[in-house]
């Protein structure tokens, strides 16, 4: 059972909607529960993700296509996984980013590492990256 949360003031944590109260209501008083708390993705912050991705795309000559690109972004920033393919050959492969694999706190660390690669390894100006990114977020 998955419910919606707010955290309240005094630190408590109330029902976001009456569907989740409903599902709350099945648990007993006093019944343990374990949970695990995840903050929801913004979607407007994946957006401005793929944004940056394309205009990094735009500004460059080595990639053909953005998937690459963000893959190698992706592993140089340190979200990878090692895996060995059908030769034999010990590879990295690129974590996903969906809304599943990553919260929000885990996507705004990706995004920041994912930004230090951009800068270290196309020589753009960081914050010139990111007053263009902000124009349309």
């Amino acid at each position: 059972m998955k419910l919606l949360l707010v955290k309240q003031f005094d630190n408590s944590f109330k029902v976001a909607y009456d569907s989740d109260y409903e599902k709350l209501k099945r648990i007993k008083p006093n019944e343990f529960v374990e949970c695990e708390i995840k903050k929801k993705r913004n979607i407007m912050f994946h957006r401005k993700f793929f944004a940056l991705i394309n205009m990094v795309y735009s500004n460059q000559e080595r990639y053909t296509n953005t998937t690459d690109l963000r893959n190698d972004i992706t592993i140089e920033a340190g979200f990878y996984t090692i895996r060995e393919n059908i030769q034999g050959e010990t590879i990295k492969q690129a974590n996903s980013i969906s809304f599943a694999s990553m919260d929000e706190h885990e996507f705004s660390d990706y995004y920041n590492k994912c930004l230090d690669v951009i800068v270290k390894y196309f020589k753009f100006d960081k914050q010139l990256i990111q007053d263009n990114i902000e124009q349309y977020f």
